[in-house]
């Protein structure tokens, strides 16, 4: 009988079973020293964001597994972030929430979160895990900041905290990535302006709000543009849900006559003025036009489809990781980063019809 190979009858050698990868695997498909991956999966400086983002992907590819809670006790840090959100059933937010986890996962951090509509206690308490290593920096979603890190800040304190999607005002002494809020409203009022449309509402949202304020001074500005007037039977007072919107639509259908054109502070807004209109047996954009802002998934398939500025929820989410690890790593400046807004022009804003 014939003898059977060694193939064929016992394991594979030590030698040729698969290897875990070495540094100098990942080095090879990151196009980088075997050096610079150990300083960059052990967190070292000096090490680009770049590199360090190709290092990694590459070690992902090659099946290494970085051990990140070894990196955290060695570099002395939580490798978490806080991020403080109003409503997790606003499709802003939520998707704002989604586009952090992934750049924070990315750039080595995991995300805490603090619902701060449902209760401010909570929020606050896992604020404080700032000053007791807890977490390593903090994301603000709105205009809301914890007591205690506002007071910090205030009192000169440099701390590593970032706000996003919401404005913040100048000398606040919180740095920003956020988009121009006061072109970005100007635009949806141009877009209605060259449509041929004269007098043009804004449906505002609650002025104790800086986004509302700042929406409201671009719907001045683009009108005082055009040299068209901005009177108070113009500025209809409002809010930025469904049914704000909804009873903006049923006074201005009561009062008459109609403006041309309405300029909603949100889409949410927009979608209840437009149902409650149509309600009322009027046509948009034939007989009113309406434009909203945020850019939801609802805009686009909305009867009609709503114009609107689209809010760059995924680089906002991105810039403002980055920055918030460049202030927990470094000494970052506070600085108020723009990032560039789109408007989308769908059928609800079409040209005026006599």
């Amino acid at each position: 009988m014939p003898r059977k190979t060694q193939d064929e009858t016992t394991p594979l050698k030590e030698s040729t079973r698969a290897k875990s990868p070495t540094m100098a695997d990942i080095a090879r498909l990151a196009g980088v020293s075997a050096s610079t991956v150990s300083r960059s999966l052990a967190g070292l400086p000096p090490i680009s964001e770049e590199t360090r983002i190709r290092v990694e992907r590459a070690a992902q590819e090659a099946g290494y597994k970085i051990n990140r809670h070894a990196r955290s006790l060695r570099l002395q840090r939580s490798a978490i972030l806080l991020v403080l959100i109003p409503d997790l059933a606003n499709q802003n937010y939520s998707d704002l929430l989604m586009n952090i986890d992934r750049a924070a996962f990315e750039l080595g951090y995991g995300i805490m979160i603090g619902h701060t509509n449902v209760d401010l206690e909570r929020p606050d308490r896992l604020a404080d895990e700032l000053f007791t290593g807890g977490i390593d920096g903090i994301l603000l979603t709105s205009g809301y900041c914890p007591a205690r890190i506002r007071s910090r800040i205030e009192s000169g304190s440099r701390l590593p905290v970032v706000r996003t999607m919401s404005p913040t005002e100048t000398g606040s002494g919180i740095a920003s990535v956020q988009i121009d809020e006061v072109e970005a409203a100007a635009d949806v009022v141009r877009h209605l302006i060259a449509n041929g449309h004269r007098r043009i509402a804004h449906l505002a949202g609650p002025m104790t709000e800086l986004v509302s304020r700042l929406r409201l001074e671009g719907w001045r500005r683009a009108l005082a543009e055009a040299g068209l007037p901005d009177g108070p039977d113009l500025l209809l007072p409002g809010g930025f849900h469904l049914g704000d919107g909804k009873a903006v639509a049923h006074r201005l259908v009561a009062a008459g006559p109609l403006p041309d054109a309405i300029f909603c502070s949100n889409d949410e807004s927009a979608f209840g003025l437009m149902v409650e209109l149509k309600g009322a047996g009027l046509r948009i954009p034939r007989d009113i036009a309406v434009a909203g802002f945020d850019d939801l998934t609802f805009s686009q398939v909305f009867d009609p489809p709503l114009t609107t500025v689209r809010l760059p929820r995924r680089e906002m989410a991105e810039a403002s990781v980055l920055y918030l690890k460049r202030m927990i790593e470094g000494d970052a400046p506070v600085e108020h980063q723009v990032v560039p807004h789109e408007l989308i022009i769908r059928d609800s804003s079409g040209p005026r019809r006599p």
